[in-house]
């Protein structure tokens, strides 16, 4: 390879570590903004036009968090249903993981998943942000789940996901 070349390959690998970087630090700050958001707020929130982009947002970027080891004998699909759209309806996101690798489609359609879970959006930004246990909102009621419970329970495990912690001493 040529000095051109070397240095392009280069760039472009402390590009891809910059954006990861960047990508992490506003995934860092997000979450410690839903900690100190109360639920009405967020609730408005996801009632606003940006409600699709925030869950897109998130979806899109669990691939990149998923624990390739972990996920190396699964071959499942989830359906994400998010409740609290303004006209009733739910934002449906189906999660793949096969052969190690996840990837995400904004589509409740396909195979039938190995489980469906049904929350809330407010709900499942607390989740997502590590501020909602998931088995206790699974107890409360908060998530509903129709299929294999088992997996579920699993399916955490499965990733890597940056979750801020609340700040106790605020």
């Amino acid at each position: 390879m040529d000095d051109s070349r070397l240095e392009f390959s280069a760039m472009i690998g402390e590009a891809r570590e910059r954006v990861a970087d960047a990508s992490a630090r506003v995934g860092d700050r997000f979450t410690r903004r839903l900690h100190q958001t109360p639920d009405e707020k967020l609730a408005r929130l996801m009632r606003s036009r940006a409600r699709r982009a925030i869950l897109e947002g998130i979806f899109w970027q669990m691939p990149r968090y998923l624990d390739r080891e972990r996920a190396g004998g699964v071959n499942a699909a989830v359906l994400w249903r998010i409740a609290g759209r303004p006209n009733g309806q739910t934002d449906d996101f189906r999660l793949t993981i096969a052969h190690g690798r996840a990837r995400v489609a904004r589509r409740s359609g396909g195979e039938r998943p190995v489980v469906t879970m049904t929350i809330d959006a407010v709900d499942f930004l607390r989740l997502i942000s590590g501020s909602l246990d998931p088995m206790n909102a699974y107890f409360a009621g908060k998530i509903e789940l129709a299929g294999d419970i088992m997996f579920a329970a699993k399916l955490g495990s499965l990733f890597r996901m940056p979750m801020a912690r609340p700040d106790l001493s605020a």
